[in-house]
Order: structure tokens, then C-alpha cells, then sequence
């Protein structure tokens, strides 16, 4: 069997409420050609019956359960590591998407086929408007720093080649920003990326979760993720990001 040409990672803990309107919308893509890997992080509730209803007919979709609760960051390494598609995506699975979610990003990337990169808009969670743009390295760092592109995963197309030649991985010892450490990581080997404004992810705000990161949590796990990047030298921090 040829790899699918998208390989979508769901990490999935106690989504008793919504898996189904998020493996639904995943189900529901005008682009057939994809794998969907749900990573069930030891879920303590129905979430593995409910994924095991949803997918028992599509074998589009495979399901990964981890024998303890490791977090969302060993869970999105379980299935990058599982993951076969040339472009690679996360959908959180408290989350949903458009039906056009993979087939955006593909025109996207046939229409820039030179970008290592494509971002999509998004409802929700600091969604900054911005008009399609094309950036640079220096312009996307900027803009995974304080921006548009922000540091979600689930907002990008990545190409997995340059995850696994690079041995790029979510950072299993931090549990805040470590998506926004994983894009910067990526960003060292981007020299364009593209940015279409087409709104075709739901981030669904959670205010107990959410606000538990806000103020001193989120600039003490900011200051960390800075810490680990100047600990690897990445060329393309900013200025204004290494005098942090």
C-alpha cells in the first residue's frame, strides 16, 4: 500500500465531550487521501470507546494507546512516529475542522511549492487577521514569536521529511509552549513559508485550562522555552528574542 500523502496526529485525554465532532470533521474531508493517528494518552474515561465506534469502518484512521498518561507532548511524538504521510498536521481532540482542512493546505502548497511551511487561519484562541503573505525565516520567526503564525501546531502543515531528517520532537519535559518550541525548532529549516487567511481550524477555548496559563504561568514557561533554544544555538532566534 503507498503512503497516504497526509498523515494527521490527534492526541486524545479524557475528550469524552468532543472526539466525535473532532474525528467527525476528520472524516468528513473533501480530500480522501490521508491517515489519521489517534493517540490515546491513558484516557480515564469513554474517550477509547468512543474513538473505537467512530473509526471501526474507516481504515483511514489507527488508534495508539499509551499505557500510562505521558501528556500531549509524548503523544504527538507517538504518532509523528507512526506517521507515513508526506505532509504532516495535528488536530487537538478537543478541537475541529473545516472540510476543506487537508485540501487547503494542499492547493496551498501546489501553489508554493518552494515553502517548507503552510499555516491556515483559525476561530478562536488569539486568531490575529492578517492578509495571504509569503515569509521569509526572519519573518516567520517573528511571527511564531508574538504574530499571525503563532507557536500552535495545529494551525501548520509541516513536511515530515524535514521533521524526521532533522529529528525534530515535541519536548516531552515542559507542558506549556512546547508547541511553540517545536515550531521554532522547525523554523530553522524553513526558508519560506505561506500563509493563507482562510479560517479552516476551530480551537475550542476551555477556560479553566486556558486560564491556568495565563500571567506568571506563561512567562515562567516562556522564559524556559528560551532557555532551551539559546541551549541549541538556533541561527534564526531574533534579536528581540535573544535578549529575552
Amino acid at each position: 500500500m503507498s503512503a497516504p500523502l497526509f498523515s494527521v496526529v490527534v492526541p486524545a485525554y479524557n475528550q469524552h465531550k468532543f472526539i466525535n465532532s473532532c474525528l467527525t470533521s476528520l472524516r468528513h474531508q473533501t480530500l480522501t487521501d490521508f491517515e489519521v493517528i489517534v493517540v490515546d494518552d491513558c484516557s480515564t474515561d469513554d474517550t477509547a470507546e468512543q474513538i473505537a465506534a467512530l473509526i471501526k469502518d474507516d481504515d483511514r484512521f489507527h488508534v495508539i494507546t499509551h499505557a500510562q498518561n505521558r501528556g500531549v507532548s509524548a503523544a504527538r511524538n507517538s504518532g509523528m512516529a507512526a506517521a507515513s504521510g508526506q505532509y504532516l498536521c495535528f488536530v487537538d481532540g478537543d478541537d475541529w475542522v473545516e472540510p476543506n482542512f487537508l485540501e487547503y493546505f494542499l492547493q496551498a502548497y501546489q501553489a508554493a511549492p518552494k515553502s517548507q511551511l503552510v499555516i491556515c487561519g483559525h476561530h478562536g484562541y488569539l486568531a490575529v487577521p492578517s492578509p495571504a503573505k509569503t515569509y521569509d525565516q526572519k519573518e516567520l520567526v517573528a511571527n511564531i514569536n508574538f504574530g499571525t503564525v503563532g507557536g500552535f501546531s495545529w494551525n501548520k502543515c509541516f513536511i515530515r521529511t524535514v521533521i524526521t531528517e532533522h529529528h525534530l520532537t515535541f519536548n516531552e519535559d515542559i507542558d506549556f509552549l512546547e508547541d511553540q518550541l517545536f515550531a521554532f525548532r522547525y523554523a530553522d529549516y524553513v526558508k519560506t513559508a505561506a500563509y493563507l487567511p482562510e479560517k479552516t481550524y476551530h480551537y475550542r477555548w476551555r477556560f479553566r485550562s486556558n486560564l491556568a496559563h495565563i500571567g506568571i504561568p506563561f512567562f515562567a514557561a516562556r522564559r524556559k522555552m528560551i532557555k532551551i533554544l539559546k541551549q541549541e544555538s538556533k541561527h534564526v532566534l531574533s534579536e528581540d528574542l535573544n535578549n529575552q
